[in-house]
């Protein structure tokens, strides 16, 4: 469904309203003087649909927390709406965010960008002393990945990747690890995560970009085009020049944690391959054919294959994971937690210390309180690089099986595809002049 921006803007109000009510009891424990100085890059039209509000409520549940002097936005009418929204118009607005580097009051920078600036501003604000809170994906390609995991381990900054489902919904997805864990399925023999289809669109008509927008800085480190209305705001998303479609976004969340309940998070799989609907046709190297249409994948089904002979299977099916084993099946998302597993849990409850053992020890709070508590203790965050980084290669791993239409070896070891050059050579990508990620 298509939103208008009138719709939106009203929605992400609300959204944005009852996130900071849910974390202003935490915040008002801390001291003004203990409040850190945060900026963030990226207000965005980002929907509202996706239970997030991202750029925008992000906003608001930092700002419980922490103190925001600076918004960088290159859309202007977008950025006027955050600072009114967020500080009441106090707020700087800034459209270029090395002027938000530059500044050495800012502790830490909260990345809410399209997919593609992600990785060379993460990269810059942690080599210029910020600490870093990203919207997840982090990284567009698997080598974007490994430099942004290579820089958090050179600079020790603190590192929180957004994948809320780490922290939030009621803890359904941390009891679902624990299930698995604690053996409530028996031997895990298959998850099945489903993350609904990508959306169909194209051919859409070049126009000019609107007075409000920077369009070439918004295409940044991606190739020079016209510009297309679908390209960029909520949409960005279903073109792999800034993103990696229904599988990096919402796979991003629920790959994260399959992978997390099996004890793969410094791991991977072992093959990967599957078949899939596109908007419009791909070279034999995996490329687009047209500039016009959306390129990332539609319907589609890819097979993983793990150690200890878990399959996982990805598709465009009801949003979700399930969990299958040789004694059981259950199934989680954001609205839900359930199976047989799950009732029998009020004949035989988990262990008391089932959820704090994944939670470092601590009692879950929210993902942003989290990332606050993270710049004070230097703790590492609950959602860290190094298991964000593996599980978002087993999502650009299926993409990849995808666009070359052929099943991929992979080497988790040496983070390599096995004989393949091509699908290797798909890993990293070029990026225009002037917007390399340097220093890496």
């Amino acid at each position: 469904m298509q939103y208008s921006r009138r719709t939106f803007l009203a929605r992400s109000t609300l959204v944005a309203a009852s996130s900071t009510v849910a974390y202003r009891l935490a915040a008002d424990d801390l001291s003004k003087n203990d409040r850190p100085t945060v900026a963030l890059i990226g207000a965005g039209w980002q929907s509202d649909t996706k239970r997030r509000g991202r750029g925008i409520a992000i906003g608001q549940q930092a700002t419980a927390f922490a103190d925001l002097p600076v918004i960088c936005e290159l859309d202007s009418e977008a950025g006027e709406f955050a600072r009114e929204q967020l500080t009441e118009g106090r707020a700087e607005l800034v459209n270029d965010y090395r002027r938000v580097l530059d500044r050495p009051e800012i502790d830490a920078v909260l990345i809410a960008t399209p997919d593609h600036w992600h990785a060379k501003i993460a990269i810059e604000a942690m080599r210029a002393g910020k600490d870093v809170y990203c919207e997840k994906p982090v990284a567009t390609t698997i080598e974007e990945g490994k430099k942004i995991r290579e820089t958090v381990h050179q600079t020790g900054r603190v590192f929180q990747v957004g994948t809320q489902q780490r922290s939030e919904y009621d803890s359904r997805f941390l009891k679902a690890i624990a299930l698995v864990r604690d053996g409530r399925v028996g031997k895990l023999q298959r998850i099945h995560i489903g993350l609904g289809p990508g959306w169909e669109g194209g051919p859409f008509q070049t126009e000019s970009a609107p007075a409000s927008l920077d369009w070439e800085r918004w295409l940044g480190p991606a190739p020079l085009t016209d510009y297309i209305k679908q390209r960029t705001h909520r949409t960005f998303r279903w073109w792999y020049e800034y993103a990696g479609g229904q599988i990096c976004d919402w796979g991003a969340h629920h790959v994260d944690i399959a992978q997390w309940a099996i004890g793969q998070q410094d791991g991977g799989p072992r093959e990967v391959g599957g078949t899939a609907t596109w908007n419009q046709p791909l070279t034999e190297t995996g490329m687009p054919t047209r500039s016009d249409s959306y390129n990332t994948p539609i319907d589609f089904s890819v097979t993983c294959q793990f150690p200890n002979d878990v399959e996982m299977v990805i598709d465009a099916g009801r949003n979700g994971i399930t969990f299958e084993g040789d004694q059981g099946r259950f199934f989680v998302n954001r609205g839900t937690l359930e199976g047989v597993p799950v009732q029998a849990l009020r004949q035989r409850p988990l262990p008391e210390d089932a959820i704090t053992r994944l939670y470092n020890g601590k009692p879950p709070v929210s993902h942003m309180q989290n990332f606050m508590e993270c710049l004070k203790t230097r703790a590492t965050p609950i959602s860290d690089i190094d298991s964000h980084h593996r599980i978002l290669t087993t999502c650009h791993l299926a993409n990849l099986s995808l666009r070359l239409n052929r099943t991929l070896k992979w080497d988790a070891k040496a983070e390599r595809v096995s004989g393949d050059d091509v699908a290797n050579a798909l890993m990293d990508r070029s990026y225009r002049s002037g917007y390399e990620i340097e220093g890496v």
